[in-house]
């Protein structure tokens, strides 16, 4: 018989008068992963890990964590810690005292606090940190200091309620390959949420994607990425040119008319029919960029056009491409060969790109 998993989350529901904040959430996270909630602001990511944390009530479903359920429990008593967006450290008191504060108020000896304590110290790469002040820490130790303040309870979960969001924009891409190797080092099952795609995909091992109080996807970053099974996920998460349009043909392969006068072949797709309205998307990244204008630019899938505008951001660098049929623009990513590091606005160019980087679904309006 295999394990329970360490959380296991069974048709939940919360509801805040007439509006339904979480709709009929199902999930289970294996014991020693790390698992995101990824969605934008007020989809509902909070109030789901709260319930988690005790804090809140479902109004039905079942939350189990190690085959146990919660429901009812004090949040003292329900075997997760978490770690929020401020942290909420004592600034009065030293390191080792912020890490010890819960096991001193469970009533453990001085002498097993400070053993537990330089152990946990150890284990979040802080050793000898214990008797300094909290101010004379980096933003990153803080991080860990707030982490090893949960961890050192021994939690069958931790939950991180956008511990990064305060954090500037280098710590913070420092901290997303710290939080991943801690987790794995420590093997505690992480449960993290956040709006940030680009956290969610570096750290996980398996993502949610929620969207107005459900979850639209569970999947690992790669199938999140390249295999996304709505339009929400497909736009959310990552970059994507975007098009409303109009399936022409069905069959091996799924024929578009974009909005804006080009045409597009994609994969084969089940369920679409012909005239049905679709969104359409294409990645920066699978296009190809070449100098000129070839003749063979006219075949499917590969447009001519002028670029419109270059965004330089070193490996993340961009060309805003204004095609030659149709109105609009395309994002292009630009290659790091550096053979284009000297393109310039106004040159002709051609994109093409295979139609297994097209990916179209029924348009919200006609789902």
């Amino acid at each position: 018989m295999s394990p329970a998993p360490d959380l296991d989350i069974r048709g939940l529901v919360k509801r805040f008068g007439r509006f339904t904040a979480v709709e009929d959430v199902t999930f289970t996270v294996p014991e020693g992963s790390f698992f995101s909630i990824l969605g934008p602001s007020g989809c509902g990511k909070t109030t789901l890990m709260r319930m988690i944390a005790g804090f809140s009530r479902p109004d039905s479903g079942d939350i189990l964590i190690k085959g146990n359920s919660t429901i009812g429990l004090p949040p003292n008593r329900v075997a997760a810690n978490m770690v929020f967006q401020h942290l909420a450290l004592f600034p009065t008191m030293s390191v080792a005292e912020n890490i010890g504060y819960g096991l001193r108020r469970r009533g453990h000896s001085k002498s097993e606090i400070a053993e537990r304590v330089e152990r946990m110290l150890e284990r979040v790469d802080l050793a000898g940190s214990g008797p300094k002040q909290i101010n004379q820490l980096s933003g990153g130790q803080k991080q860990r200091v707030a982490i090893a303040r949960c961890l050192v309870l021994e939690p069958a979960l931790l939950l991180l309620d956008e511990p990064l969001g305060a954090l500037d924009l280098k710590l913070r891409e420092q901290m997303k390959v710290e939080l991943k190797q801690l987790q794995a080092k420590l093997g505690t099952t992480f449960v993290y949420i956040t709006h940030d795609q680009s956290e969610a995909l570096v750290m996980s091992d398996q993502v949610a994607v929620m969207n107005a109080g459900r979850f639209e996807q569970i999947g690992t970053p790669q199938d999140l990425y390249y295999r996304p099974l709505t339009a929400f996920v497909a736009g959310f998460v990552g970059n994507s040119n975007r098009w409303r349009g109009t399936v022409s043909a069905v069959g091996a392969q799924t024929r578009y008319a974009a909005e804006g006068g080009f045409e597009l072949i994609g994969q084969a797709v089940s369920g679409l029919s012909v005239g049905q309205p679709v969104d359409l998307f294409l990645r920066p990244e699978a296009i190809t960029l070449s100098r000129g204008t070839d003749p063979e630019a006219a075949a499917a899938n590969a447009l001519v056009g002028n670029v419109q505008s270059l965004l330089f951001d070193g490996g993340n660098s961009m060309a805003i491409v204004a095609p030659d049929r149709g109105g609009g623009s395309i994002t292009v990513a630009l290659p790091q060969t550096g053979d284009l590091a000297d393109l310039t606005p106004g040159e002709p160019v051609r994109l093409s790109w295979s139609a297994e980087q097209v990916t179209g679904f029924a348009a919200a309006s006609a789902a």
